[in-house]
């Protein structure tokens, strides 16, 4: 009876619980109470009815949400007791809040141009039942369509595979696409290293044997080496797994004399930093060694 009577508890306080939560996953943080699914599926009405600015517009910045005008075509926005249909705070009406971080390049009167549709980009759209949060298509779904269809920025011309090393490294280059946008808008770095990593067969950026040349380089020219290596533990993981030492790290680095310590205790007091480049995760089974006390 007990335990019948706990289960009965239980399931109330469940559905309570949900029934709460129902009510306010359904609030509008904008304060614009809006389904695209009642005006979209049940009415069939097109995107266009209400963003019509979409058609013309060619840039990511631009305010292509309805003006109030807009709903005033089908609505009667002049009588005060129907407020309440669009706002839910009638006594502080807002407007729909308009989007202003994305891509700013981003035309929409191209897209639509080339043959896509709303739903092409803002898939399930049709079905939102509130405003918030905004369909907005994420970067991948952007590469996934323009890599099947070969549709590249006007920065990457034919020649681009030979001479994107200087967009690269070029903070002003890099920028090719637009002022707030560089190659790691589109490309993660997993894309470089599909090239550049490996065998390496064309050997576009590294000749062969490069590992054993490469500490010249690496000491003349780090700020290239950062373009592509930008985590120095790219560096550490390789020279613990081959054993590889530092040039410097010859006979009489570390001598165990007390007093002495070697020339690692003079460069140390010289330049911890360039010691702990390498050694700060493993500083204490390092130095703790000689240095117990």
């Amino acid at each position: 009876m007990k335990e019948s009577l706990k289960l009965v508890l239980s399931v109330t306080l469940v559905l309570v619980v949900l029934s709460f939560v129902s009510v306010f996953a359904g609030k509008e943080k904008s304060g614009i109470i809006f389904s695209h699914k009642l005006h979209v599926v049940q009415n069939e009405m097109e995107c266009s009815t209400c963003h019509s600015t979409a058609e013309k517009s060619v840039k990511g910045t631009d305010n292509l949400m309805p003006a109030m005008e807009v709903c005033g075509s089908c609505h009667d926005i002049e009588s005060e007791s129907s407020c309440g249909t669009c706002h839910t705070d009638v006594n502080n009406p807002q407007y729909t809040p308009r989007v202003e971080n994305y891509f700013p390049n981003f035309s929409h009167e191209m897209h639509l141009s080339a043959g896509l549709n709303c739903e092409s980009c803002h898939a399930g759209i049709e079905k939102k039942e509130v405003v918030d949060p905004y369909f907005l298509p994420a970067i991948e779904s952007c590469q996934q369509c323009h890599t099947q269809k070969k549709v590249m920025p006007k920065s990457h011309g034919p020649n681009f595979l030979h001479t994107h090393g200087d967009a690269a490294r070029s903070s002003s280059l890099a920028m090719a696409v637009n002022a707030s946008q560089t190659c790691k808008t589109c490309h993660a770095v997993q894309f470089c290293q599909n090239c550049h990593e490996g065998d390496n067969l064309d050997r576009i950026s590294h000749p062969l044997n490069y590992a054993y040349t490469h500490s010249l380089d690496a000491m003349g020219k780090e700020k290239d080496c950062m373009v592509c290596h930008t985590e120095r533990s790219f560096c550490i993981e390789c020279h613990q797994q081959n054993f590889i030492l530092p040039y410097n790290h010859t006979a009489g680095w570390a001598n165990r004399i007390p007093g002495d310590g070697g020339r690692h205790r003079i460069e140390a007091e010289r330049d911890l930093e360039s010691c702990m480049s390498c050694h700060e995760q493993d500083a204490q089974q390092v130095c703790q060694k000689c240095h117990s006390k």
